[in-house]
Protein backbone atom coordinates (compact mmCIF):
# COMPACT_ATOMS: atom_id res chain seq x y z
CA UNK A 1 0.00 0.00 0.00
CA UNK A 2 1.35 3.47 -0.82
CA UNK A 3 2.55 5.40 2.23
CA UNK A 4 2.38 9.18 1.97
CA UNK A 5 5.01 11.56 3.29
CA UNK A 6 2.53 13.01 5.80
CA UNK A 7 1.53 9.58 7.08
CA UNK A 8 5.16 8.52 7.42
CA UNK A 9 6.17 11.61 9.38
CA UNK A 10 3.02 11.32 11.47
CA UNK A 11 4.10 7.94 12.82
CA UNK A 12 7.22 9.31 14.52
CA UNK A 13 7.11 8.42 18.17
CA UNK A 14 10.25 7.27 19.94
CA UNK A 15 13.95 7.98 20.21
CA UNK A 16 16.94 6.03 18.93
CA UNK A 17 18.72 4.04 21.61
CA UNK A 18 22.24 3.64 20.24
CA UNK A 19 22.73 7.18 18.90
CA UNK A 20 21.26 10.42 20.27
CA UNK A 21 18.69 12.45 18.35
CA UNK A 22 19.46 16.06 17.48
CA UNK A 23 17.17 19.05 17.32
CA UNK A 24 16.64 19.30 13.57
CA UNK A 25 16.29 15.55 13.19
CA UNK A 26 12.82 14.62 14.36
CA UNK A 27 11.96 11.44 16.22
CA UNK A 28 12.19 8.24 14.13
CA UNK A 29 9.28 6.01 13.21
CA UNK A 30 10.30 3.41 15.78
CA UNK A 31 13.20 2.63 18.06
CA UNK A 32 14.40 -0.39 16.08
CA UNK A 33 14.56 1.27 12.64
CA UNK A 34 15.45 4.77 13.80
CA UNK A 35 17.50 5.59 10.70
CA UNK A 36 14.87 4.71 8.12
CA UNK A 37 15.24 2.71 4.91
CA UNK A 38 16.93 3.39 1.59
CA UNK A 39 17.63 1.91 -1.83
CA UNK A 40 20.29 2.50 -4.44
CA UNK A 41 22.23 1.44 -7.53
CA UNK A 42 19.18 0.10 -9.41
CA UNK A 43 19.67 -1.84 -12.63
CA UNK A 44 17.10 -3.43 -14.92
CA UNK A 45 16.87 -6.52 -12.70
CA UNK A 46 18.30 -5.59 -9.29
CA UNK A 47 18.43 -2.94 -6.57
CA UNK A 48 20.22 -2.53 -3.25
CA UNK A 49 17.97 -2.03 -0.23
CA UNK A 50 19.27 -0.74 3.12
CA UNK A 51 18.35 -0.16 6.73
CA UNK A 52 19.93 -0.07 10.18
CA UNK A 53 18.76 -1.93 13.27
CA UNK A 54 19.13 -0.15 16.59
CA UNK A 55 19.66 -2.96 19.09
CA UNK A 56 17.76 -2.92 22.36
CA UNK A 57 19.56 -1.70 25.46
CA UNK A 58 21.67 -4.46 26.96
CA UNK A 59 22.09 -6.48 23.76
CA UNK A 60 24.24 -4.11 21.70
CA UNK A 61 26.95 -6.75 21.25
CA UNK A 62 24.61 -9.50 20.05
CA UNK A 63 23.91 -10.20 16.36
CA UNK A 64 20.41 -9.43 15.10
CA UNK A 65 18.44 -11.50 12.61
CA UNK A 66 16.56 -9.34 10.07
CA UNK A 67 13.90 -10.33 7.58
CA UNK A 68 13.50 -8.35 4.36
CA UNK A 69 10.58 -8.42 1.93
CA UNK A 70 10.10 -6.94 -1.54
CA UNK A 71 6.57 -6.71 -2.96
CA UNK A 72 4.80 -5.35 -5.99
CA UNK A 73 3.48 -1.80 -5.81
CA UNK A 74 -0.25 -2.47 -5.85
CA UNK A 75 -3.36 -2.32 -3.69
CA UNK A 76 -2.90 -6.04 -3.05
CA UNK A 77 0.90 -6.42 -2.82
CA UNK A 78 2.45 -9.69 -3.97
CA UNK A 79 5.71 -10.77 -2.38
CA UNK A 80 8.35 -11.22 -5.09
CA UNK A 81 11.50 -11.65 -2.98
CA UNK A 82 12.15 -12.26 0.70
CA UNK A 83 14.99 -13.46 2.87
CA UNK A 84 16.83 -13.19 6.16
CA UNK A 85 20.22 -11.70 6.99
CA UNK A 86 22.18 -11.27 10.18
CA UNK A 87 23.77 -7.99 11.18
CA UNK A 88 25.98 -7.11 14.11
CA UNK A 89 28.33 -4.54 15.58
CA UNK A 90 30.90 -5.62 12.97
CA UNK A 91 29.03 -3.53 10.38
CA UNK A 92 27.40 -1.13 12.86
CA UNK A 93 24.11 -3.10 12.65
CA UNK A 94 23.47 -1.83 9.12
CA UNK A 95 21.74 -4.12 6.62
CA UNK A 96 22.33 -4.09 2.89
CA UNK A 97 20.74 -6.58 0.48
CA UNK A 98 21.37 -6.71 -3.27
CA UNK A 99 17.96 -7.93 -4.45
CA UNK A 100 18.21 -9.75 -7.79
CA UNK A 101 15.75 -11.21 -10.29
CA UNK A 102 13.42 -8.20 -10.50
CA UNK A 103 11.55 -6.96 -13.57
CA UNK A 104 12.77 -3.95 -15.52
CA UNK A 105 11.06 -0.57 -15.18
CA UNK A 106 8.94 -1.63 -12.20
CA UNK A 107 8.14 0.13 -8.93
CA UNK A 108 8.55 -2.09 -5.87
CA UNK A 109 7.90 -1.74 -2.16
CA UNK A 110 10.16 -3.14 0.54
CA UNK A 111 10.40 -3.36 4.31
CA UNK A 112 12.46 -4.95 7.07
CA UNK A 113 11.44 -6.74 10.27
CA UNK A 114 13.56 -7.30 13.37
CA UNK A 115 13.25 -7.38 17.16
CA UNK A 116 9.47 -7.33 16.96
CA UNK A 117 9.26 -4.16 14.84
CA UNK A 118 8.70 -3.37 11.16
CA UNK A 119 10.53 -0.62 9.30
CA UNK A 120 8.92 2.13 7.26
CA UNK A 121 7.66 0.95 3.88
CA UNK A 122 10.20 1.87 1.23
CA UNK A 123 9.59 2.50 -2.46
CA UNK A 124 12.12 1.85 -5.22
CA UNK A 125 12.27 1.40 -8.97
CA UNK A 126 14.34 -0.69 -11.38
CA UNK A 127 15.69 0.77 -14.61
CA UNK A 128 13.69 0.33 -17.78
CA UNK A 129 15.11 -1.54 -20.77
CA UNK A 130 13.03 0.61 -23.12
CA UNK A 131 12.12 4.16 -22.09
CA UNK A 132 11.40 7.49 -23.80
CA UNK A 133 11.90 9.75 -20.77
CA UNK A 134 13.77 9.85 -17.47
CA UNK A 135 13.68 12.46 -14.72
CA UNK A 136 16.53 12.71 -12.21
CA UNK A 137 17.23 15.04 -9.29
CA UNK A 138 20.90 15.94 -8.76
CA UNK A 139 22.22 17.04 -5.35
CA UNK A 140 25.46 17.54 -3.43
CA UNK A 141 27.00 19.17 -0.36
CA UNK A 142 24.55 18.40 2.45
CA UNK A 143 26.06 19.95 5.58
CA UNK A 144 24.06 19.14 8.74
CA UNK A 145 25.10 22.01 11.06
CA UNK A 146 24.93 24.57 8.20
CA UNK A 147 21.15 24.26 7.96
CA UNK A 148 18.10 22.16 7.20
CA UNK A 149 17.95 19.86 4.19
CA UNK A 150 15.22 21.85 2.44
CA UNK A 151 16.31 20.68 -1.01
CA UNK A 152 15.71 17.09 0.10
CA UNK A 153 12.28 18.09 1.40
CA UNK A 154 11.38 19.79 -1.89
CA UNK A 155 12.50 16.83 -3.99
CA UNK A 156 10.56 14.43 -1.74
CA UNK A 157 7.36 16.34 -2.54
CA UNK A 158 7.73 15.34 -6.19
CA UNK A 159 5.87 12.30 -7.46
CA UNK A 160 7.63 11.92 -10.80
CA UNK A 161 11.30 11.02 -10.36
CA UNK A 162 13.16 7.94 -11.46
CA UNK A 163 16.08 8.40 -9.08
CA UNK A 164 18.30 10.83 -7.17
CA UNK A 165 21.97 11.38 -8.04
CA UNK A 166 24.13 12.42 -5.06
CA UNK A 167 27.49 13.81 -6.19
CA UNK A 168 29.27 13.81 -2.86
CA UNK A 169 29.72 15.54 0.48
CA UNK A 170 26.83 13.46 1.79
CA UNK A 171 28.29 14.20 5.22
CA UNK A 172 30.88 16.69 6.48
CA UNK A 173 33.67 15.56 8.76
CA UNK A 174 34.33 18.93 10.40
CA UNK A 175 33.85 19.73 14.07
CA UNK A 176 30.75 21.76 14.78
CA UNK A 177 31.49 25.44 14.21
CA UNK A 178 34.29 24.93 11.69
CA UNK A 179 32.10 25.04 8.57
CA UNK A 180 28.66 25.73 9.96
CA UNK A 181 27.50 25.99 13.56
CA UNK A 182 24.26 24.15 14.25
CA UNK A 183 23.92 25.26 17.88
CA UNK A 184 21.22 27.88 17.31
CA UNK A 185 18.98 25.56 15.26
CA UNK A 186 19.62 22.37 17.20
CA UNK A 187 21.73 20.68 14.53
CA UNK A 188 24.94 19.82 16.33
CA UNK A 189 26.58 16.79 14.70
CA UNK A 190 27.78 13.82 16.71
CA UNK A 191 30.63 13.72 17.51
CA UNK A 192 31.13 17.47 17.98
CA UNK A 193 34.83 17.08 17.15
CA UNK A 194 36.15 16.27 13.67
CA UNK A 195 35.39 12.73 12.49
CA UNK A 196 38.62 10.76 12.32
CA UNK A 197 38.04 7.20 13.55
CA UNK A 198 35.62 4.52 12.38
CA UNK A 199 33.39 5.19 15.38
CA UNK A 200 33.45 8.92 14.59
CA UNK A 201 32.36 8.41 10.98
CA UNK A 202 29.65 5.95 11.98
CA UNK A 203 28.23 8.38 14.52
CA UNK A 204 28.35 11.20 11.97
CA UNK A 205 26.37 9.17 9.42
CA UNK A 206 23.90 8.27 12.17
CA UNK A 207 23.36 11.98 12.85
CA UNK A 208 22.57 12.69 9.21
CA UNK A 209 20.36 9.64 8.79
CA UNK A 210 18.13 10.78 11.67
CA UNK A 211 17.09 13.80 9.59
CA UNK A 212 13.52 13.13 8.46
CA UNK A 213 13.85 14.97 5.13
CA UNK A 214 16.82 12.80 4.15
CA UNK A 215 15.00 9.71 5.44
CA UNK A 216 11.93 10.50 3.37
CA UNK A 217 13.86 11.10 0.18
CA UNK A 218 15.71 7.80 0.65
CA UNK A 219 12.41 6.05 1.37
CA UNK A 220 10.83 7.30 -1.86
CA UNK A 221 13.59 7.06 -4.47
CA UNK A 222 16.70 5.01 -5.23
CA UNK A 223 20.01 6.89 -5.05
CA UNK A 224 23.08 6.82 -7.27
CA UNK A 225 25.73 8.10 -4.87
CA UNK A 226 29.44 8.84 -4.96
CA UNK A 227 31.71 10.42 -2.38
CA UNK A 228 33.71 13.65 -2.49
CA UNK A 229 36.27 14.91 0.02
CA UNK A 230 34.17 15.46 3.15
CA UNK A 231 33.26 11.81 3.44
CA UNK A 232 37.02 11.57 4.12
CA UNK A 233 38.64 14.92 4.98
CA UNK A 234 38.98 18.37 3.45
CA UNK A 235 40.63 18.28 -0.01
CA UNK A 236 41.42 14.58 0.33
CA UNK A 237 43.46 12.63 -2.20
CA UNK A 238 44.64 9.02 -2.31
CA UNK A 239 47.58 9.57 0.03
CA UNK A 240 46.36 12.29 2.36
CA UNK A 241 44.30 15.44 2.84
CA UNK A 242 44.56 19.12 3.62
CA UNK A 243 44.53 18.25 7.34
CA UNK A 244 46.63 15.09 7.19
CA UNK A 245 49.62 16.58 9.02
CA UNK A 246 47.73 17.72 12.12
CA UNK A 247 48.34 15.62 15.21
CA UNK A 248 44.64 14.86 15.75
CA UNK A 249 43.93 13.11 12.44
CA UNK A 250 46.01 9.97 12.94
CA UNK A 251 47.66 7.91 10.25
CA UNK A 252 46.00 8.57 6.87
CA UNK A 253 45.67 4.99 5.64
CA UNK A 254 43.80 4.04 8.80
CA UNK A 255 41.55 7.08 8.52
CA UNK A 256 40.88 6.48 4.82
CA UNK A 257 39.90 2.85 5.47
CA UNK A 258 37.60 3.93 8.30
CA UNK A 259 35.90 6.50 6.07
CA UNK A 260 35.35 3.98 3.25
CA UNK A 261 34.05 1.34 5.61
CA UNK A 262 31.53 3.69 7.23
CA UNK A 263 30.39 4.92 3.80
CA UNK A 264 29.77 1.39 2.57
CA UNK A 265 27.88 0.57 5.75
CA UNK A 266 25.60 3.62 5.65
CA UNK A 267 25.09 4.49 1.96
CA UNK A 268 23.07 2.23 -0.41
CA UNK A 269 25.78 1.58 -2.98
CA UNK A 270 26.58 -1.88 -4.30
CA UNK A 271 29.63 -3.35 -2.56
CA UNK A 272 32.32 -5.04 -4.65
CA UNK A 273 35.74 -6.16 -3.48
CA UNK A 274 37.66 -5.35 -0.34
CA UNK A 275 37.99 -1.90 1.20
CA UNK A 276 41.66 -1.68 0.23
CA UNK A 277 40.83 -2.10 -3.46
CA UNK A 278 37.23 -0.86 -3.54
CA UNK A 279 36.22 1.18 -6.61
CA UNK A 280 33.17 3.43 -6.59
CA UNK A 281 33.14 4.26 -10.31
CA UNK A 282 30.45 2.36 -12.23
CA UNK A 283 27.78 2.84 -14.90
CA UNK A 284 24.05 2.29 -15.35
CA UNK A 285 21.96 1.96 -18.51
CA UNK A 286 18.52 3.54 -18.93
CA UNK A 287 17.85 1.43 -21.99
CA UNK A 288 19.42 3.11 -25.02
CA UNK A 289 18.18 6.54 -23.92
CA UNK A 290 21.01 7.30 -21.48
CA UNK A 291 23.99 5.82 -19.70
CA UNK A 292 24.87 7.23 -16.28
CA UNK A 293 28.63 7.02 -15.74
CA UNK A 294 29.49 7.64 -12.09
CA UNK A 295 33.11 8.74 -11.67
CA UNK A 296 35.27 8.90 -8.56
CA UNK A 297 37.29 12.11 -8.90
CA UNK A 298 38.34 12.09 -5.26
CA UNK A 299 39.77 8.96 -3.68
CA UNK A 300 42.14 7.81 -6.44
CA UNK A 301 43.72 11.13 -7.35
CA UNK A 302 47.28 12.36 -6.93
CA UNK A 303 47.91 15.16 -4.46
CA UNK A 304 47.13 18.78 -5.31
CA UNK A 305 49.95 21.14 -6.31
CA UNK A 306 50.35 24.84 -5.72
CA UNK A 307 48.22 27.01 -8.01
CA UNK A 308 51.35 28.71 -9.38
CA UNK A 309 53.21 25.45 -10.12
CA UNK A 310 52.81 25.47 -13.91
CA UNK A 311 55.00 22.38 -14.55
CA UNK A 312 53.11 20.48 -11.87
CA UNK A 313 49.70 21.50 -13.24
CA UNK A 314 50.71 20.25 -16.69
CA UNK A 315 52.51 17.10 -15.57
CA UNK A 316 50.94 14.24 -17.62
CA UNK A 317 51.76 11.78 -14.83
CA UNK A 318 49.45 13.53 -12.36
CA UNK A 319 45.92 12.18 -12.48
CA UNK A 320 42.55 12.99 -10.99
CA UNK A 321 40.90 9.71 -12.03
CA UNK A 322 43.87 7.40 -11.81
CA UNK A 323 45.17 5.42 -14.78
CA UNK A 324 42.74 2.51 -14.45
CA UNK A 325 39.65 4.70 -14.12
CA UNK A 326 40.69 6.93 -17.01
CA UNK A 327 40.97 3.83 -19.20
CA UNK A 328 37.61 2.59 -17.88
CA UNK A 329 35.98 5.93 -18.74
CA UNK A 330 37.22 5.67 -22.30
CA UNK A 331 35.69 2.21 -22.54
CA UNK A 332 32.39 3.35 -20.99
CA UNK A 333 32.03 6.24 -23.45
CA UNK A 334 32.93 3.95 -26.35
CA UNK A 335 30.40 1.33 -25.20
CA UNK A 336 27.72 3.99 -24.88
CA UNK A 337 28.29 5.13 -28.45
CA UNK A 338 28.57 1.63 -29.90
CA UNK A 339 25.31 0.55 -28.24
CA UNK A 340 23.45 3.44 -29.83
CA UNK A 341 22.79 5.15 -26.50
CA UNK A 342 21.66 8.73 -27.06
CA UNK A 343 23.00 10.47 -23.93
CA UNK A 344 26.03 9.97 -21.71
CA UNK A 345 25.68 11.50 -18.24
CA UNK A 346 28.93 11.79 -16.28
CA UNK A 347 28.25 12.05 -12.54
CA UNK A 348 31.38 13.44 -10.89
CA UNK A 349 32.44 15.77 -8.12
CA UNK A 350 34.58 18.81 -9.01
CA UNK A 351 34.35 21.53 -11.67
CA UNK A 352 35.59 20.33 -15.06
CA UNK A 353 35.38 23.55 -17.07
CA UNK A 354 38.40 25.89 -17.16
CA UNK A 355 38.02 29.01 -15.08
CA UNK A 356 41.11 30.98 -16.12
CA UNK A 357 42.86 31.82 -19.38
CA UNK A 358 46.19 30.17 -20.07
CA UNK A 359 48.97 31.82 -18.09
CA UNK A 360 46.68 33.14 -15.36
CA UNK A 361 47.16 31.46 -11.95
CA UNK A 362 44.34 29.02 -11.33
CA UNK A 363 41.98 29.66 -8.45
CA UNK A 364 41.17 26.07 -7.43
CA UNK A 365 43.88 23.41 -7.85
CA UNK A 366 41.53 20.89 -6.22
CA UNK A 367 39.35 20.94 -9.37
CA UNK A 368 40.10 19.51 -12.84
CA UNK A 369 41.97 22.77 -13.54
CA UNK A 370 44.67 21.50 -11.19
CA UNK A 371 45.18 18.38 -13.35
CA UNK A 372 45.36 19.97 -16.78
CA UNK A 373 47.04 17.15 -18.71
CA UNK A 374 44.36 14.64 -17.77
CA UNK A 375 41.71 17.32 -18.29
CA UNK A 376 42.90 17.67 -21.89
CA UNK A 377 42.90 13.90 -22.39
CA UNK A 378 39.32 13.64 -21.12
CA UNK A 379 38.24 16.48 -23.42
CA UNK A 380 39.74 14.49 -26.28
CA UNK A 381 37.61 11.52 -25.18
CA UNK A 382 34.49 13.70 -25.07
CA UNK A 383 35.19 14.93 -28.59
CA UNK A 384 34.89 11.34 -29.86
CA UNK A 385 31.58 10.85 -28.05
CA UNK A 386 28.36 12.81 -28.49
CA UNK A 387 25.54 14.14 -26.37
CA UNK A 388 27.59 14.17 -23.16
CA UNK A 389 26.49 16.09 -20.06
CA UNK A 390 28.92 16.37 -17.15
CA UNK A 391 27.07 16.55 -13.83
CA UNK A 392 29.07 18.26 -11.07
CA UNK A 393 28.72 19.13 -7.38
CA UNK A 394 31.17 20.72 -4.91
CA UNK A 395 30.75 24.40 -5.91
CA UNK A 396 27.89 25.40 -3.52
CA UNK A 397 26.40 27.39 -6.42
CA UNK A 398 24.63 26.88 -9.75
CA UNK A 399 26.50 26.88 -13.08
CA UNK A 400 26.05 25.78 -16.69
CA UNK A 401 28.90 25.62 -19.23
CA UNK A 402 29.47 24.71 -22.81
CA UNK A 403 32.60 22.52 -22.91
CA UNK A 404 34.89 23.39 -25.84
CA UNK A 405 38.54 22.43 -26.14
CA UNK A 406 39.48 26.05 -25.39
CA UNK A 407 36.82 28.63 -24.47
CA UNK A 408 39.08 31.50 -25.60
CA UNK A 409 40.25 30.03 -28.89
CA UNK A 410 38.13 28.35 -31.56
CA UNK A 411 34.84 28.57 -29.67
CA UNK A 412 31.92 30.85 -30.63
CA UNK A 413 29.85 31.71 -27.55
CA UNK A 414 27.04 33.22 -29.63
CA UNK A 415 26.34 29.97 -31.49
CA UNK A 416 28.06 27.35 -29.31
CA UNK A 417 30.19 26.24 -32.25
CA UNK A 418 33.19 24.33 -30.97
CA UNK A 419 31.48 22.89 -27.90
CA UNK A 420 31.94 19.14 -27.47
CA UNK A 421 29.81 18.62 -24.32
CA UNK A 422 28.07 20.55 -21.55
CA UNK A 423 28.63 20.80 -17.81
CA UNK A 424 25.79 21.27 -15.31
CA UNK A 425 26.65 22.13 -11.70
CA UNK A 426 24.13 21.64 -8.91
CA UNK A 427 24.03 23.99 -5.90
CA UNK A 428 24.53 22.82 -2.33
CA UNK A 429 21.75 21.23 -0.33
CA UNK A 430 22.72 23.21 2.77
CA UNK A 431 26.42 24.17 2.73
CA UNK A 432 27.22 27.87 2.69
CA UNK A 433 27.15 29.41 -0.81
CA UNK A 434 30.48 30.75 -2.00
CA UNK A 435 28.99 33.91 -3.54
CA UNK A 436 26.72 35.98 -1.30
CA UNK A 437 25.79 39.64 -0.92
CA UNK A 438 28.42 41.96 -2.38
CA UNK A 439 30.37 38.97 -3.73
CA UNK A 440 27.42 37.98 -5.90
CA UNK A 441 27.13 41.52 -7.26
CA UNK A 442 30.83 42.21 -7.86
CA UNK A 443 32.62 38.89 -8.31
CA UNK A 444 29.57 37.38 -9.98
CA UNK A 445 29.56 40.10 -12.62
CA UNK A 446 33.26 39.54 -13.27
CA UNK A 447 32.73 35.79 -13.63
CA UNK A 448 29.93 36.24 -16.14
CA UNK A 449 31.95 38.71 -18.20
CA UNK A 450 35.19 36.71 -18.26
CA UNK A 451 33.93 33.22 -19.08
CA UNK A 452 32.57 33.01 -22.65
CA UNK A 453 31.51 29.37 -22.17
CA UNK A 454 29.41 30.16 -19.06
CA UNK A 455 25.69 30.08 -19.85
CA UNK A 456 24.18 30.34 -16.35
CA UNK A 457 25.46 31.28 -12.92
CA UNK A 458 23.68 31.82 -9.58
CA UNK A 459 25.82 31.96 -6.47
CA UNK A 460 23.66 32.95 -3.52
CA UNK A 461 21.27 30.07 -2.94
CA UNK A 462 21.03 26.37 -2.13
CA UNK A 463 18.87 23.94 -4.04
CA UNK A 464 19.09 21.15 -6.59
CA UNK A 465 19.23 20.37 -10.30
CA UNK A 466 16.42 18.58 -12.13
CA UNK A 467 17.12 16.71 -15.37
CA UNK A 468 14.53 15.70 -17.95
CA UNK A 469 15.98 13.49 -20.66
CA UNK A 470 14.34 12.40 -23.92
CA UNK A 471 15.80 11.23 -27.22
CA UNK A 472 15.31 14.73 -28.64
CA UNK A 473 16.80 16.81 -25.84
CA UNK A 474 18.09 17.13 -22.31
CA UNK A 475 16.48 19.80 -20.14
CA UNK A 476 18.22 21.12 -17.00
CA UNK A 477 16.29 23.14 -14.42
CA UNK A 478 17.77 24.73 -11.31
CA UNK A 479 15.45 24.91 -8.30
CA UNK A 480 16.47 27.06 -5.34
CA UNK A 481 15.31 26.70 -1.75
CA UNK A 482 14.85 29.43 0.90
CA UNK A 483 16.88 30.18 3.99
CA UNK A 484 18.04 26.86 5.43
CA UNK A 485 17.87 28.18 9.00
CA UNK A 486 14.24 27.07 9.06
CA UNK A 487 12.71 23.86 7.73
CA UNK A 488 10.71 24.28 4.51
CA UNK A 489 9.93 22.47 1.25
CA UNK A 490 9.35 25.72 -0.65
CA UNK A 491 11.28 26.10 -3.90
CA UNK A 492 11.51 28.42 -6.90
CA UNK A 493 12.64 27.82 -10.44
CA UNK A 494 15.76 29.88 -11.20
CA UNK A 495 16.62 28.82 -14.77
CA UNK A 496 15.98 26.22 -17.45
CA UNK A 497 18.43 25.38 -20.21
CA UNK A 498 18.23 22.70 -22.89
CA UNK A 499 20.64 20.68 -25.00
CA UNK A 500 19.20 19.48 -28.29
CA UNK A 501 20.48 16.04 -29.26
CA UNK A 502 23.48 16.38 -31.55
CA UNK A 503 24.19 20.01 -30.65
CA UNK A 504 26.55 19.59 -27.66
CA UNK A 505 25.68 23.11 -26.52
CA UNK A 506 23.32 24.86 -24.14
CA UNK A 507 20.37 26.99 -25.20
CA UNK A 508 17.57 28.77 -23.37
CA UNK A 509 14.66 26.50 -22.45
Amino acid sequence: MPLTRRAFLGTTASLALAYPMFGGAQAPANAVFAHGVASGDPTADAVVIWTRVTPASGRAAKPVRVRWTVTTDSSTPITVRTGRVTTSATRDFTVKVDVRGLEAGRVYRYRFDALGESSALGRTKTLAVVTSHIRLAVVSCSNYPAGFFNAYAAIAERQDLDAVIHLGDYIYEFANGVFGDGTAIGRIPDPEHEAVTLDDYRRRYATYRCDTDLQELHRLYPFFAVWDDHEFADNAWFGGSYSQDTSSTGRWSRRRSAAIRAYLEWVPVRETGKIESFSLYRSFAFGTLARLIMLDTRSLRDGQVNATDEPGLDDPRRRLLGARQEQWLAGALRASKESGTTWSLLGQQVMFSPFEKRGVPIKNPDSWNGYRAEQRRVRDLLATASNTAILTGDMHSSWAFDVPHDPWNGYRPDTGEGSIAVELITPAVSSQPYFTGDQEQTLGATIRASLPHLKFFEGENRGYLLLDVTAARLQASWYLTPDVQRRSSTERLAATLVVEAGSNRLAQG
